[in-house]
């Protein structure tokens, strides 16, 4: 008896925690490209267990049209395809993997945006660490600024992974990764300084194991962040973007000699690829600074 849609999609999902140790985040992004897949599929009369390339290729082109997707969202659908196939072969559903004939999207890579020193700076100088809220605000992007950290690392961090007599904190990223990470002097004085004198406040009578607590007395969301950081960077004028601390700390270390592989581990990227592309924007960065004093060359 054939498994049914919903049940493969849960042997699947279980398949990419255990085997794959994929992260909560990476699982429904998964599992919302293949429930959409088998929406397509009841709607066409097609089985995932005998559907064809040219029947996929299809539902890619259709899928794309209809979601309106971009070159990197559909990059996204084809692999999530092929993972979940490659699954039905080990679980010998198929002998047969149908994405192999479909060439995945290419698509450009962007440059990450970054600022240098004196604009962020700037952004950092608006926040008023008057109140308990400002002085969260200041830790909150010194630390991301300081260490490189995604919002979410920043979100989650823990007061049992704050060592402020090593001056360093640890952080879990995608896939689970955990890295130890030095903080910067600015970065601990602000730490410190929200800790000791904020967060107990934002807090009242509630706990939480969280370094950084919303006004409701609970962790702060990525969502809040992002909120805050509009605020700032209205008021700075420095226009600023979620991930723009973090690629401006990793564009730093390299123009000031740090090599690929430490900014690699830093960061927490699994493939140092993704690391080499701050070395396109140091290198567009000298370009820009060549052509600015040098004109006529």
């Amino acid at each position: 008896m054939k498994t049914s849609n919903s049940q493969i999609l849960d042997s699947f999902m279980d398949c990419l925690l255990t085997e794959r140790h994929a992260s909560l985040a990476t699982r429904d992004v998964y599992r919302r490209e293949i429930a959409c897949f088998f929406s397509y599929l009841d709607s066409n009369n097609l089985e995932y267990d005998t559907i064809t390339s040219a029947q996929l290729k299809q539902y890619l082109i259709d899928n794309a049209q209809e979601r309106k997707l971009s070159a990197v969202t559909n990059s996204r659908v084809i692999t999530s395809l092929r993972l979940f196939f490659n699954f039905l072969n080990q679980q010998h559903v198929r002998d047969d993997n149908p994405t192999e004939l479909i060439k995945d999207v290419r698509h450009p890579k962007h440059l990450p945006e970054t600022e240098d020193y004196d604009s962020i700076e700037t952004f950092l100088s608006v926040i008023d660490t008057s109140d308990p809220i400002g002085l969260r605000d200041m830790a909150i992007f010194e630390l991301i600024y300081s260490c490189g950290l995604r919002v979410s690392e920043c979100c989650n961090l823990l007061m049992t992974e704050y060592y402020p007599e090593e001056s360093r904190i640890k952080v879990t990223g995608k896939g689970d990764k955990q890295r130890i990470l030095p903080v910067g002097d600015i970065a601990k004085e602000a730490l410190n300084s929200y800790i000791q004198n904020a967060r107990s406040q934002l807090l009242g009578k509630k706990k939480s194991k969280s370094v950084f607590i919303s006004a409701k007395g609970t962790q702060i969301t990525r969502q809040e962040v992002w909120n805050r950081l509009k605020i700032y960077s209205s008021l700075s004028g420095v226009k600023l973007h979620v991930h723009t601390l973090r690629h401006s700390f990793a564009s730093q270390l390299l123009r000031n000699g740090a090599d690929l592989r430490s900014v690699q581990e830093l960061l927490g990227h699994s493939d140092i690829r993704t690391t080499e592309i701050y070395t396109h924007v140091n290198t567009e960065d000298l370009l820009e600074a060549f052509q600015k004093y040098h004109p006529d060359v």
